[in-house]
């Protein structure tokens, strides 16, 4: 099943053979730099797949298997995660280091911001990035989201912004 098309990207649920390159991304230090510090072992990589990404997201909301269509390859995950008030939804995102510095990631969080505020008739979005991740805040500026707070994760050293894009600011930006 196909939740979402891009130009370039794919939206499925997890699948097994997505395993591997699954549990290569979560072990690159770099790529889980601002996403709490470090590489998970392996075996926490395989656990998590298998028991949180396996065959999911099934409906809207969830963590999507990234798939680059030109090479027919998993490349990440990406999506929309409920927050529980209805009213809005948290963008995230994830890509492998190979799949960086090429748009995929501007692309995607575009796709799945119209899925909010179209298909899923939300009135915010919102995202965080932790201090420092310069690309991710410089995707989440391009796509309209204004810097809303920052917090200090105890007992961590790390400090985490958080955004948020609006449905009247979207819309505005889209007729502008």
């Amino acid at each position: 099943m196909i939740f979402l098309e891009t130009a370039r990207l794919l939206f499925r649920p997890h699948e097994a053979g997505d395993e591997t390159d699954f549990v290569n991304m979560h072990t690159d230090a770099e790529v889980r730099r601002y996403v709490g510090g470090q590489a998970w072992p392996v075996e926490k990589a395989r656990s998590r797949f298998r028991e949180q990404y396996l065959g999911r997201p099934a409906e809207s909301y969830g963590l999507w298997a990234t798939e680059f269509k030109e090479e027919g390859k998993y490349i990440g995950s990406c999506g929309l995660r409920a927050p529980g008030n209805g009213v809005g939804a948290s963008l995230g995102y994830y890509l492998s280091r190979p799949y960086w510095g090429r748009g995929l990631g501007l692309e995607a969080s575009r796709a799945f911001i119209d899925v909010a505020f179209t298909r899923l008739g939300l009135e915010s979005v919102e995202a965080d990035a932790e201090e420092g991740n310069t690309a991710s805040e410089h995707i989440l500026r391009k796509c309209g989201f204004k810097y809303v707070r920052r917090e200090l994760v105890p007992g961590r050293g790390r400090i985490i912004n958080f955004y948020e894009l609006t449905r009247g600011e979207w819309q505005r930006s889209r007729r502008s």
